[in-house]
């Protein structure tokens, strides 16, 4: 038996088989879009969105206060990521907080407004925040928090220490007062300045991806490996004897395998491409919002085209040896489950990867998932511009030639792997 006629035969099994594997495919496609609009679409997603909220308890009709309050909320750069509430007692503020409403609150007692006033400073700003609040949203009110009171506690310490300084050095009032004012002038033009001090960039979830870039990749990719998974009956109902009688024939082990997985590598792209030509065409009639389609990949899937198939000669290959190696029909769906599920979580597809410990980081990293993953973030930053290298505003350099190089050497490893199984089973 010749290799081309051998290859047909298994072009002839697959299109006996695609109309239940397609069946499977978009059922698992409309589940993986579902997740993704269900975690963009999500209220943890969506307070992600929000600005900060800090409240601030009691009377702020000092000059001083009034005027840190408005360049807080009009000048400063917090303000892209800081809402004021003012309360008029510290029950309603405390009431928001349990409620959620505020993130923080600031209380400005009368006590604190005599100490200015009397020009002693011998007060400071009350904080409060929830108990046990040590997430991102703590950090975060804590450096907001010292941002408003900087402004009031800081500088007024120096304002009344260039005032004491002046007058046991004998200066009259007259000499003073001015002094006091270039100070308080210079206080203001250096907090309206900060934002030329630095460069403010969004790392975003992970590695530079925003929520929706970061779940459009894994999901994306969390479909394409269950791609295989749906495949699994190309697989059913083969026999020893029918490899060896093959064999007989002249055809080996290694010819075997390559005409199977390369029909089956064929009908995985033809299923992806097909879902492909829906979204685009339900996206052209408007059926899909722009956010469903980053949901579902368009960003990733749909503009790169040529550059997965090699992520798709990956998972297929995968898919091959694990069904190639383990017995049984329960038994490989458990085994390709199980591995997929696994694999899948520690790469980062269903939580953020940078949450993980460092060891689980990099055991994710060069998992073929892991590999994948990385690869689909170069291909995002480049804007699939070249494939030369990522360039990204943040985030690590990507090499995209050695990713590619590397999904090929495991595409290359699981086909030996499946051969060499397939040479024990016609010894048998």
């Amino acid at each position: 038996m010749r290799f081309g006629d051998y290859f047909i035969v298994q072009l002839k099994r697959v299109l006996k088989l695609l109309p239940g594997i397609l069946i499977m495919t978009v059922i698992v496609g409309l589940v993986v879009g579902a997740i993704g609009y269900a975690v963009v679409n999500s209220d943890s997603y969506k307070d992600q969105q929000m600005r900060y909220k800090l409240g601030i308890v009691g009377s702020t009709e000092d000059d001083m206060l009034t005027m840190g309050v408005n360049l807080l909320e009009n000048n400063d750069d917090s303000k892209l990521m800081l809402d004021i509430q003012q309360f008029d007692n510290e029950g309603e503020a405390r009431d928001a907080l349990r409620s959620g409403e505020i993130s923080a609150y600031v209380l400005v007692s009368d006590e604190f407004i005599n100490s200015l006033n009397a020009l002693s400073n011998d007060i400071s700003l009350e904080y409060f925040a929830t108990s046990g609040q040590r997430g991102i949203t703590g950090i975060m009110m804590d450096e907001l928090a010292d941002i408003a009171s900087e402004l009031v506690v800081s500088s007024e310490k120096g304002l009344l220490a260039l005032e004491a300084e002046m007058k046991n050095a004998g200066f009259p009032s007259e000499a003073v007062n001015p002094q006091i004012d270039q100070l308080l002038l210079l206080y203001v033009g250096a907090m309206l300045a900060r934002g030329d001090m630095v460069e403010f960039s969004e790392l975003g979830l992970a590695n530079g991806l925003t929520t929706p870039e970061y779940y459009s990749i894994s999901l994306s990719l969390f479909f394409l490996l269950l791609m295989s998974f749906c495949s699994v009956s190309f697989f059913l109902g083969k026999k020893n004897a029918t490899y060896q009688f093959i064999s007989a024939k002249g055809l080996g082990a290694g010819w075997q395998v390559v005409a199977e997985f390369f029909a089956y590598f064929l009908m995985n792209l033809f299923c992806v491409e097909l879902i492909i030509f829906f979204v685009r065409r339900l996206s052209g009639l408007g059926m899909l919002t722009l956010q469903n389609i980053e949901i579902i990949g368009d960003t990733f899937l749909i503009k790169s085209e040529f550059n997965i198939i090699i992520v798709v000669l990956l998972f297929s290959a995968l898919g091959f040896f694990i069904f190639e190696i383990v017995t049984g029909v329960i038994n490989k769906f458990l085994a390709a489950f199980i591995l997929y599920i696994g694999m899948a979580y520690i790469s980062g597809y269903f939580y953020p990867k940078s949450f993980f410990p460092d060891i689980l980081q990099k055991v994710g990293r060069i998992l073929p998932t892991g590999v994948v993953f990385t690869y689909m973030e170069g291909l995002h930053r480049e804007s699939f511009s070249s494939l030369v290298s990522s360039k990204m505003i943040v985030g690590e350099y990507i090499s995209l030639p050695k990713y590619i190089f590397i999904m090929a050497g495991y595409t290359v490893i699981f086909v030996l792997g499946a051969i060499v199984n397939r040479r024990r089973k016609i010894r048998k």
